[in-house]
């Protein structure tokens, strides 16, 4: 049997990954081994001898696997599928459909970037198993591979050039700054130290102190990786989509294609109403599925904080033609205020043709959106104190993310009427919904 023979492939979209691959894999492996050498091993006198040995024959053991690895690593894009072919004992091939592909990242970790190289990774629908990563290329390569990548999925030839863009945001650096001090979490964090602080203090006890480490810790990695992943935030507009850019140490570059985006949520934090500061999220699928669930919802920030006039700007293009004031929002009936006495009077909800929305919150005010064709399912919920009340929650439902439809405490008629109206329309909306290719708005 005569082994089938393929039509030789510009050399970007069939290869291996960059030679240094080995190294940059090597090096995060190195500093992660020193680390935990470091945290573990750091009073122990007797093993100081031979362990930074051990930890030498370690990286070198690792970077010599890393190698063959590299060795028996290889992709080719062709007859409409991204196939990549690893592994040494074990050989795995992983193929994803172009034309399914609904996300595109440009990813530099700080060892990659210092030799100029970056990652790719590809997701489509299906979570873990809908991913595929190429790391690492040169930044130049996987730049172009990616607009190839793009075209291809738009239907084109694979040497379209990539589309123009024209900047939409750019997030201030002391925005962010302030934006990751003065977030929710971050002031909870704040007021657990200086309670151990002040008792501490008080009670003439420094042994108090300890137990604001923990807080300390969780509290100002939490703020530095908000920092670090957000900082130099950049919002574009091109045909093939919002483009992001993003990452003070480990830099990203995403595109978020239209009609991927499945809803959307403006968020208000308490402190930052004094700056007039907002946030912008969205369920985007691709991200929707394994990134979500291993609680990387900074992948489905669209805007992380900013004024209101440039998450509305943000917001025309990711849901175009929705305007988010002219959306009328109705009250929940008084009775709610013995279900939810401090945020009844908050709660709202609405339609228009395109889109429903709901808002609320007293302390993190927040406003989510969902287009009607992208309502995957509707739920209605009856407790036992909401019906004595008469009252009833509607959620509705599409990929998973931080932004969540609920229309809490209506009335239980109108909950019904929304529960068949918006079916209605979800299935009238899909009917008549474009395709999903990428370049098609």
């Amino acid at each position: 049997m005569s082994t089938p023979s393929f039509p030789p492939l510009p050399p970007l979209l069939e290869g291996r990954p960059h030679p240094a691959t080995a190294f940059v894999k090597a090096g995060r492996f190195g500093v992660a081994l020193i680390g935990l050498a470091a945290v573990n091993f750091r009073d122990s006198r007797d093993i100081g001898r031979w362990l930074p040995l051990v930890l030498l024959a370690m990286v070198v053991v690792f970077s010599v696997a890393a190698i063959v690895s590299w060795r028996f690593t290889a992709y080719r894009i062709a007859d409409g599928d991204v196939r990549v072919d690893s592994g040494v004992f074990i050989k795995r091939s992983r193929r994803v459909r172009i034309d399914r592909l609904q996300a595109i990242d440009v990813v530099q970790p700080l060892f990659a970037r210092a030799l100029g190289l970056a990652e790719l990774k590809l997701d489509m629908a299906g979570g873990s198993e809908g991913r595929v990563s190429l790391a690492y290329l040169k930044v130049a390569d996987a730049q172009a591979l990616r607009a190839s990548l793009l075209a291809m999925a738009a239907g084109l030839d694979h040497r379209t050039p990539e589309a123009p863009e024209r900047p939409l945001v750019v997030c201030d650096g002391t925005a962010i700054v302030g934006g990751a001090l003065l977030s929710t979490a971050a002031v909870i964090g704040f007021c657990w130290i200086a309670v151990f602080i002040v008792a501490g203090a008080v009670n003439t006890a420094p042994g108090l102190l300890a137990g604001a480490l923990p807080g300390v810790l969780s509290t100002f990695s939490m703020v530095w990786r908000n920092i670090q992943q957000h900082m130099g935030f950049t919002v574009s507009d091109s045909p093939d989509g919002l483009r992001l850019r993003h990452g003070l140490l480990e830099t990203r570059s995403q595109t978020v294609p239209p009609g991927r985006v499945q809803a959307v949520q403006i968020v208000q934090p308490l402190l930052w109403r004094m700056f007039g500061w907002v946030r912008v999220e969205a369920n985007i699928a691709g991200y929707a599925g394994h990134r979500a669930e291993e609680g990387q919802h900074h992948n489905s920030v669209l805007l992380p904080v900013g004024s209101r006039r440039q998450a509305l700007v943000v917001l025309s293009r990711a849901l175009p033609g929705v305007d988010v004031d002219a959306i009328d929002l109705h009250r929940v009936p008084a009775r709610a205020k013995w279900r939810s006495p401090l945020r009844w009077w908050t709660l709202r909800a609405g339609s228009d043709a395109s889109v429903f929305a709901v808002r609320g919150g007293v302390f993190t005010t927040t406003m989510a959106l969902m287009r009607h064709e992208k309502i995957q399912s509707v739920r209605l919920t009856v407790g036992p104190w909401q019906r004595m009340l008469r009252l009833a929650t509607v959620e509705l439902h599409s990929t998973h993310g931080p932004v969540k439809v609920v229309a809490a405490d209506r009335d239980v008629f109108e909950a019904r009427r929304i529960l068949d109206v918006e079916a209605a329309l979800a299935r009238q909306a899909r009917a008549g919904a474009d395709g999903e290719r990428w370049m098609v708005r």
